[in-house]
């Protein structure tokens, strides 16, 4: 409000003051957030004896008011002090590193632990190489995380020694001018602390590499099933939308490592097919498809390792005749049939014969996701299309106004409503349209 008005918290004693002229200085608020940072940090010992200190100072210079409420605080950052107490006594100042040598990705954890108090935790996770053990991991580590930090504690709980352990611990020891003991307890609370350090590296591991094993292994069993040479890195699936005789659209997806790459999702509008012709379409898009890819265009320029269609033998040979004598030509093609029910019930090659999937509950629903997900973005982009079409059609009723001007109309405002609010000299500024023109347009619009 101003300095010479405090806020209320003022009034009732939850705040010093520290806007106003007369209030608490500058030092004494840099003193105060020092104080919280300590306490954010857990270094709850060390701020109480600099309090208690400063209270009997106070209490000497019978400054009694300041004294009690020092006390108080004092207490409040005790009680904080006990929930946040994990281990007192066991450790002052020590790093407790736990590992985790997975069979797809590694990993460490290290618990930062300072009087007793949890200050803090670090995970890295990274890919597995071959042959890595604990010992091994923590050679690789231990120096590069140490190595020029500013601050190197007083022990390091390892689960097991790595090579060299007693050099590092002399370099360590050298660095940070105190003693630095690398040590791996066998039993008691410090024992306890590398287990969990172990389960803190191996939950975050877990969590980091289900995801990836799973559609790993789905891909595996897909290989199996359409007898591929290798696992499908790159998916490309495609579905043909329309709606009458008109409006004719294909969608196309992919899949990457088995989990969908919406940045490279591309979208068609039929243009030389004419009718219901889901053979045609389907021909056409796949045939753009790969010009694209021989343009040089960034977004179709990965090969896919595995082609999927939205229907059954028909379409799936129409893609096939597309492809021919193009380097798409040996990339396995298959199509994806559904029952009555519109569910996926099974893949189909060119020569019509079918794979059952639906016992197969990963792949059933890995196949699933890829068909509904292909059907829902080519049918996304049809209603996009036709909704922009629908209000062209609007503007074209207007006299004068044919399908260039309208296009310009709708680039220009984006929207009908838009150029139906639009005044007439906001008209005018539409490329090819004139005052009278605009005039009509404003007119008409308003009858």
């Amino acid at each position: 409000i101003g300095r010479e008005r405090p806020c209320l918290n003022h009034h009732i004693g939850r705040c010093d003051g520290f806007c106003l002229p007369d209030g608490p200085s500058r030092a004494e608020y840099q003193a105060r957030i020092r104080q919280a940072e300590r306490i954010f940090s857990g270094h709850y010992r060390q701020l109480t004896a600099e309090l208690q200190t400063e209270m009997e100072q106070a209490a000497e210079a019978l400054e009694f008011e300041r004294a009690a409420a020092l006390r108080d605080r004092i207490r409040a950052i005790s009680v904080l002090g006990k929930t946040q107490q994990v281990i007192a006594g066991v450790c002052a100042d020590t790093d407790v590193w736990g590992v985790y040598p997975g069979a797809v990705r590694c990993g460490w954890s290290v618990l930062h632990i300072e009087d007793g108090n949890l200050l803090g935790r670090e995970v890295d996770v990274f890919p597995a190489q071959s042959e890595e053990d604990e010992a091994s991991i923590l050679a690789a580590v231990l120096s590069q995380y140490y190595l020029g930090r500013g601050t190197v504690p007083v022990e390091i709980l390892l689960p097991v020694l790595p090579e060299e352990g007693e050099a590092l611990g002399t370099l360590l020891t050298e660095q940070a001018g105190h003693k630095v003991t690398l040590a791996v307890p066998q039993r008691g609370d410090k024992c306890r602390l590398t287990e969990m350090a172990d389960k803190n590296a191996r939950e975050e591991i877990l969590i980091a590499t289900t995801k990836a094993q799973r559609s790993l292994k789905t891909l595996e069993w897909l290989q199996r099933a359409l007898e591929l040479d290798a696992p499908p890195e790159r998916i490309e699936a495609f579905d043909i939308s329309n709606l009458g005789d008109s409006g004719i659209v294909a969608g196309m997806t992919v899949f990457q490592h088995g989990r969908p790459r919406k940045s490279d999702y591309r979208k068609f509008r039929i243009r030389t097919t004419d009718g219901q012709n889901d053979y045609g379409a389907m021909h056409e898009a796949l045939t753009r498809r790969f010009q694209h890819y021989l343009d040089g265009d960034p977004g179709f320029r990965p090969l896919p390792d595995l082609l999927l269609i939205d229907g059954g033998r028909g379409q799936v040979s129409a893609v096939k005749q597309a492809l021919r004598g193009t380097a798409l030509e040996h990339v396995p093609t298959f199509g994806m049939v559904k029952d009555d029910h519109h569910r996926t019930r099974a893949i189909v090659d060119d020569a019509g014969g079918e794979i059952a999937i639906n016992r197969h509950r990963n792949i059933f629903t890995f196949v699933t996701n890829i068909q509904d997900e292909t059907h829902r973005y080519a049918n996304d982009y049809r209603k996009r299309m036709m909704h922009k079409k629908s209000y062209a059609a609007t503007l074209t009723e207007l006299p004068g106004v044919g399908p260039k001007t309208s296009a310009a109309l709708l680039a220009h405002f984006k929207t009908v409503t838009a150029v139906k609010q639009a005044s007439i000299s906001d008209l005018e500024e539409v490329k090819g349209i004139s005052h009278a023109k605009a005039e009509n347009i404003y007119n008409a619009l308003r009858q």
